[in-house]
């Protein structure tokens, strides 16, 4: 299968890393790592493997690099082509718990669930920004998170005009029904000039402190395109990326 050395070097990087949220989610929430704690997340489904960074290089604030590489450029129907998502994420506020809060986040390139069949965009083609909103019920074994977000494509479905859309996204996160782990739906797209079709994905989360593992299954509502089956993993490092040093 196309996909399965992906998914090896992908769980074989899991033997390296020490690491807890959100992997090949649309969604965020707002909780955001420790200062000077960094984040892999490799990610591989049926249509595109992934890869990110994350580090909390200051209090407060995450920066991520992330990679995703297409099986087949879908614009061309032909040989595979990787994009980039450079972005920045800031905790406004949470709680004492640190479940529920708000946060914001900006970049340029784009997360595979905002594009419409047919479309890759590369770093600086795309920039964007959204809020995070993540709010929890019944001690927290529900919370929900939800993002509202712009977005400007400079290039639209490769003819050289720009547009602008307006991204939605929403997630629900179920504990205590399976142990150590939550089952997890989010529904997410893009309108506007700039669009994507509604769609879903949902799956299972396996959390333990230093690390999560998640299996997702994702389509657009109708069928038109999607992720498909995916397998997703998170680490945590210690606090060593500090900018200035770590205290």
């Amino acid at each position: 299968m196309r996909f399965l050395i992906p998914l090896l070097l992908a769980l074989a990087a899991s033997l390296f890393a020490t690491g807890v949220n959100a992997q090949q989610f649309n969604s965020d929430n707002q909780w955001v790592a420790p200062h000077g704690v960094a984040t892999l997340v490799p990610t591989v489904g049926e249509e595109y493997a992934q890869m990110y960074f994350t580090a909390a290089l200051i209090p407060e604030w995450e920066f991520n690099a992330q990679f995703t590489h297409y099986y087949d450029d879908p614009r061309t129907d032909s040989d595979s082509y990787t994009v980039t998502n450079l972005y920045a994420k800031h905790r406004i506020s949470q709680n004492e718990a640190e479940t529920q809060g708000y946060a914001f986040m900006f970049g340029t390139g784009l997360f595979p669930g905002h594009l419409d069949q047919g479309q890759i965009t590369q770093g600086f083609d795309t920039f964007w920004a959204n809020g995070i909103a993540t709010y929890g019920w019944a001690n927290d074994r529900l919370l929900l998170d939800v993002l509202p977000g712009v977005l400007y494509n400079q290039d639209i479905d490769g003819t050289g005009e720009g547009g602008w859309g307006f991204t939605w996204s929403s997630r629900l996160a179920i504990y205590d029904v399976i142990p150590s782990s939550a089952l997890v739906g989010e529904v997410f797209g893009t309108e506007g000039e700039a669009s994507s079709p509604a769609s879903y994905r949902f799956g299972v989360r396996y959390e333990r402190k230093k690390w999560l593992l998640s299996a997702t299954y994702s389509n657009a509502f109708d069928g038109s395109t999607g992720a498909g089956f995916e397998l997703g993993i998170m680490y945590f490092t210690e606090p060593r990326c500090c900018f200035r040093g770590c205290f």
